[in-house]
């Protein structure tokens, strides 16, 4: 009798695998947008974030906290782009130190913060809704960090609340010397996989080094595609203020700023960094070799040197 149920257990187990593969090929082939969702939470996970929910203006806003506040080490706050979300700063934050208290936060209608059908989606109105946001999680003296449109909010937050801001970086900004936005905007709206390839030439300075097969570039189109209305909203209203940070607040900053920008941006205009240390006080610019418009994705570790580099120099 044991010879013959010998078997079972190797049937078992070969019965046991040929479901797993055939659940992965079911995912990589019909719903790749799982493998990005499943490498989004690792990262997360790596990086030693908690994700976490609050109310705040009126809506619940999805953020990312990793460590304490701590007397004499400001706090950093990172704000993402546009049709971005918090988790795209895993990749920069694996290169900080881990006594840092950092939160990095999904801007109104991006990732997991509500928007709701009747809001106000002027720029100006994002920052309402950041500075309610910072206030219900307690933020006080922090160091402020976005990249793009969240780098054009950093840097209109600093110099609308300078009271409560200690540092600014802001990387590859909007709100300066932005060219049309009937350009550029549609660009970072993909409909296809061949639209994806060429927003991607845009955004990194190379790319293609690690091209992604044609299916995660499926999975990563069905993930932005429920949002493409809403952004569309949201670039008609930002063509009312596109150079806002350069006109209403880069002379109010007044925080020791950082400006990095990638030399090989294709999206703003590398010479608008020259813009901002020009009217902003104490500001350094850093411009990053063989980068694009994405310097925390494409350069994390020179990005994140740069960084700690510029806060040792106010707080130590």
């Amino acid at each position: 009798m044991d010879a013959l149920l010998a078997p079972a257990p190797v049937l078992l187990a070969g019965g046991g695998t040929l479901v797993s593969v055939a659940a992965a090929l079911f995912v990589y082939y019909l719903r790749p947008a799982y493998i990005l969702i499943l490498l989004r939470w690792y990262n997360v996970w790596k990086t030693g974030f908690k994700i976490k929910f609050i109310k705040a203006a009126g809506r619940q806003i999805g953020y990312m906290e990793r460590g304490q506040p701590k007397e004499g080490e400001p706090s950093m706050l990172f704000l993402h782009g546009f049709t971005d979300r918090k988790e795209t700063w895993c990749e920069i934050i694996k290169y900080l130190p881990e006594h840092l208290h950092l939160i990095a936060v999904d801007l109104p209608g991006h990732g997991d913060t509500e928007i709701k059908p009747d809001d106000d989606l002027s720029f100006k109105n994002g920052l309402v809704i950041l500075h309610q946001f910072v206030g219900a999680v307690g933020l006080e003296s922090f160091h402020i960090v976005g990249c793009s449109m969240g780098g054009a909010a950093a840097g209109c937050y600093a110099g609308s609340h300078p009271e409560l801001v200690s540092a600014v970086t802001m990387m590859c900004p909007a709100g300066v010397r932005t060219p049309p936005l009937e350009q550029i905007g549609p660009l970072l709206i993909p409909e296809s996989t061949a639209d994806i390839k060429e927003m991607l030439d845009r955004v990194f300075y190379n790319w293609k080094t690690v091209e992604p097969p044609e299916m995660i570039l499926e999975g990563l189109l069905e993930l932005r595609r429920p949002r493409h209305d809403f952004f569309r909203k949201m670039l008609e209203e930002s063509k009312k203020t596109p150079n806002i940070l350069e006109k209403e607040y880069m002379d109010k900053i007044t925080a020791p700023t950082q400006v990095i920008w990638g030399k090989h941006d294709q999206i703003l205009p590398p010479s608008a960094a020259a813009v901002l240390e020009k009217g902003i006080p104490n500001c350094r610019v850093d411009m990053l070799e063989r980068c694009g418009h994405a310097p925390g994705v494409e350069r994390p570790r020179k990005t994140a040197s740069l960084l700690m580099h510029f806060r040792e120099s106010i707080f130590s």
